[in-house]
Order: structure tokens, then C-alpha cells, then sequence
């Protein structure tokens, strides 16, 4: 898969000064590749079969032009709240492919799919969620199970625990059963957590929604709404293409294990594989305060911190976006730098004890890998404005 080198990144960034798109004093400033973008996409095509439905998680990059893009390519995006149905809607996603997931669906949002977005995939997210479906549903009707497997997933984006918010549990199987047996239901939803590495518990998942998705159709009449589509959901850290844990292993595995590509059509819903390695930000030095203790690192200010990197910041997680300062690549003279954020309060650094070339104001620090849960969970705190965007 492809990534952009440092050479690559300050090239992009020269290339934007001289065309006049930025003029050098901005504070900060985003920039997403369009052609990495393109790349990743057109992995999932070619390793999956061609009637799969890649719907994006708008969660993960929620930029207009960026979801413009996927939707002109043929994608289709996925929605965890009405708001990012809007989103998809204004992006030019037609109908059928948007996925709605959102566990907290209300009757008004429910019944603006049914009136106003007729064709979309609707997950949800209880058996109690479906007494609120109205007559003649005119989207198509998934139920969310939790298959209770083991995963890989950070505790915190662990979905699939006994005491989940998501899904109807596997254990109820019966009841799942009969509930496709009352409603139109005419697909299965899974997805068991974020920042998977090793994808034996999606497999295993799946596998158990054929079989489900299988003993279902069977108890169903030839004229009665069959079960014909399955949501593998996403989450999976993929690094390649190819090989050891790759996308293409992945599907290859799904395909002998499970056997669904040959009963089902297919929905997967990728945020963070297909966005993360495709952006990075360049933002200006401001301070540099040197520290006379050789044991304290010097600290520099930069114009980005928890605003846009909300999930290194405030959590325990052990996210590191590679970085490097423009220009100065090639210094060998390092020393150690605390990164710090413009937001008010003690927290608000993004690195520590950082091995950098000697800092001065008007630095350039880049940041890379941050096309995922960066911008799309912008913070208020300290009211700041967003950077500028460039797709491009």
C-alpha cells in the first residue's frame, strides 16, 4: 500500500506555496492525498468480489470533498447518525449505498429513512428497535448481532463483550429467528471492534452469520424475504495489500472458512484502513523554550494538539504519528523536544522526549498517518478554529 514519504510531503507542501493555495503564514494547515485515497479504495475492489458493497465510515473522515470523492468512485459510505445519512445524502451517495448504524436511532430519524431515503441499508442495534419500523419499510433491514468473539480490539473499542451497547446477542439466537421471520429483515449486521491486527475473531464471526443467516432461509418460504446480503462491519489494521494479515489474505480466508461470498452479497464498512496513512499536517513552530536541566527536554509550541488528536491526548491508547520537521530531515545534531499543544490546559502535549534537529520560531513540524479520527472528532475546547484542508 502506498505511503508518502517525507521527500513527498514537503515537495506537496512547496508545491501548494508556489501555486499560491497557501501562502506560507498559516498557523497550521491539513492536506489529504487524493491518490492514496484512490489507492486504498481500489485495494478493497480488487480483493473482494465486484458486487460487495464498500460503504466508508464517514465517522472516521467526515470532509466534504473527501466524501464527494469516494462517492464518485462508485463507494458508498457509512453513517453512524443521522447527521452523517445527511452527509452521505449531500456528498451524492445514492441510496442504496448508504448504511445507517447509528444504536440510538429515533421514530422521527426511522421514519426520514423510510419517507426520504427509500433503498438504504438500516442496521439495528436491539429486537426492540424493530417494533419501531414502519409498514411497507421501504429500506432494506439488517439486524446488528454481537457473536460474543474474542478480538484483539483495544478494551476500548472491544464491541463485542457480554455487556456491549451493541447488538443483539448471538445467545438469543431463537428470538433473532423469529424476528426475521415477522420483519423484512433481509440482512445481518457484525461489527466486533477497531484496531484489529489479528482477524481470526472477524472470521469466526462470520462464519457464525452464514450459518445464521443459512438455518433462516431455510424456515422461510421461497416468496418470503430471504436473507441475501451480510455486513462484516470493519475495524481491521490492515498494512498491506498483500501477505501476512493483508486485505487480501482476509478475504481469501472468508471466502474457504465461511463460504459467503457464494450465498451473500457483501457490505463491508472501513473508516480508519482507508483514510489513516492518506493525510498529514504541517503546522508553524511558535515557541521553543530551551530547558537549562539536562534531564527536561526543551518544549516547542505548535498549533495543533488535542483540538484534532483527541484520541492520543485524552486517552490511554498507544497511538504515534510519525513526524519530522520540514527541512531539516538531513541534520544529525538531535536533541530532545516535548511537543506541545495551544489548548489551556497542562495535558495538551503530543509528544514527549522527542529526538528532533535543533528548533527555532517559524519551524515547520509535520505530522503524518492522521486521515482518521483527527478532524472528524475536532474539539471546541479553547473555541479554535479548524486548520485549513487541502484535498488535493
Amino acid at each position: 500500500m502506498k505511503r508518502l514519504n517525507n521527500t513527498e510531503i514537503e515537495s506537496i507542501y512547496l508545491q501548494a506555496k508556489a501555486n499560491r493555495i497557501i501562502d506560507g503564514s498559516e498557523k497550521s494547515v491539513i492536506f489529504y492525498s487524493k491518490n492514496l485515497l484512490e489507492d486504498r479504495l481500489s485495494i478493497l475492489s480488487r480483493c473482494f468480489p465486484s458486487n460487495s458493497l464498500h460503504a466508508v465510515a464517514i465517522k472516521a473522515q467526515s470532509n466534504s470533498d473527501v466524501l464527494h470523492h469516494i462517492v464518485s468512485l462508485g463507494y458508498g459510505l457509512e453513517a453512524a447518525s443521522i447527521e452523517e445519512v445527511k452527509l452521505a445524502l449531500a456528498a451524492g451517495c445514492p441510496n442504496e449505498k448508504i448504511v445507517f448504524d447509528s444504536p440510538v436511532k429515533t421514530r422521527e430519524e426511522i421514519l426520514y429513512c423510510h419517507e426520504s431515503v427509500p433503498g438504504l441499508h438500516l442496521n439495528v442495534n436491539s429486537l426492540a428497535e424493530l417494533e419501531r419500523i414502519p409498514q411497507n419499510f421501504s429500506a432494506k433491514l439488517g439486524i446488528r448481532i454481537n457473536p460474543l468473539v474474542q478480538t484483539d480490539a483495544p478494551e476500548i473499542f472491544d464491541v463485542v463483550k457480554k455487556n456491549s451497547k451493541f447488538g443483539v446477542p448471538v445467545t438469543k439466537r431463537q428470538e433473532i429467528i423469529q424476528a426475521c421471520m415477522k420483519y423484512p429483515v433481509s440482512g445481518l449486521h457484525i461489527h466486533i471492534g477497531s484496531g484489529i491486527r489479528d482477524f481470526s475473531g472477524n472470521v469466526a464471526a462470520v462464519k457464525m452469520m452464514v450459518e445464521l443467516a443459512d438455518e433462516i432461509n431455510s424456515l422461510k418460504e421461497k416468496n418470503e424475504q430471504q436473507i441475501d446480503w451480510i455486513d462484516i462491519g470493519g475495524g481491521i489494521h490492515f498494512e498491506s495489500e498483500d501477505g501476512e494479515f493483508s486485505v487480501r489474505e482476509f478475504a481469501e480466508t472468508l471466502k474457504k472458512e465461511t463460504g459467503i461470498f457464494d450465498r451473500y452479497n457483501v457490505i463491508t464498512e472501513y473508516g480508519a484502513y482507508v483514510h489513516k496513512h492518506n493525510s498529514f499536517a504541517v503546522s508553524r513552530i511558535e515557541y521553543v523554550l530551551e530547558s537549562e536541566l539536562k534531564d527536561i527536554a526543551h518544549t516547542a509550541f505548535i498549533h495543533l494538539g488535542a483540538d484534532l488528536f483527541l484520541r492520543k491526548v485524552y486517552s490511554s491508547l498507544p497511538i504515534h504519528y510519525p513526524c519530522f520537521v520540514m527541512g531539516k530531515a538531513e541534520v544529525s545534531s538531535e536533541e530532545k523536544y516535548n511537543i506541545a499543544g495551544p489548548l489551556c490546559f497542562a495535558g495538551d502535549y503530543l509528544y514527549y522526549d522527542l529526538p528532533l534537529p535543533k528548533l527555532a520560531e517559524g519551524d515547520l513540524f509535520v505530522i503524518k498517518e492522521i486521515g482518521a479520527n483527527t478532524l472528524s472528532m475536532w474539539s471546541r475546547h479553547c473555541s479554535r478554529e479548524e486548520p485549513g484542508f487541502l484535498f488535493c
